[in-house]
């Protein structure tokens, strides 16, 4: 009887979590719970030194990177736990650890990128429907245009819609 007690109340917190989070992500600024992180060794570097590399949160569909090359970066955030929005890469191939969430469904492809410095890509994560019982998540990266500045509006549009608030660029000083 406590096993099957546990089992729910972890259940239910799974649940309460996930169907919970856009709702939370209301409460709060996207300053507050978009999780950034230089995904490398050492001192911050310039941005001409870096890729930025960031996903989304649209449609739907939450976005998270959780980890390069096999280690997460990312502190804790409000919302998406141990996994963030944008991450800060030095030039070449990395493998990246995604985590996609729609309700209480979720996928977690790890996907390899190669990137270089100066540049920003946005990870796309595209919902395609399955054989009937799931769907699946396709993964493509884009390049973004040469003097893209990222901002919070990119990562979380949902929070901007039909809105007037204000936006503002993401520096990638502000990464922990």
């Amino acid at each position: 009887m406590s096993k099957r007690r546990v089992t729910c109340l972890g259940t239910a917190a799974f649940l309460f979590f996930y169907a919970c989070s856009g709702a939370s992500a209301q409460l709060f600024t996207p300053e507050q719970t978009i999780g950034r992180a230089h995904a490398y060794e050492g001192a911050a570097r310039p941005r001409s030194q870096i890729a930025t590399v960031f996903v989304a949160w649209d449609n739907g569909l939450l976005a998270n990177i959780c980890a390069v090359d096999g280690k997460n970066y990312v502190k804790l955030t409000l919302i998406s736990g141990p996994c963030g929005q944008v991450v800060y890469l030095l030039p070449g191939t990395h493998q990246l650890s995604l985590r996609y969430s729609i309700g209480t469904a979720g996928a977690s492809p790890t996907i390899p990128i190669r990137v270089e410095a100066g540049k920003t890509y946005h990870v796309v994560g595209t919902r395609v429907a399955g054989d009937g019982r799931r769907d699946r998540v396709a993964t493509s990266v884009n390049t973004m245009p040469q003097g893209f500045a990222l901002t919070y509006k990119d990562v979380y549009p949902a929070y901007y819609a039909k809105t007037n608030r204000p936006n503002a660029r993401i520096n990638p000083d502000d990464a922990k």
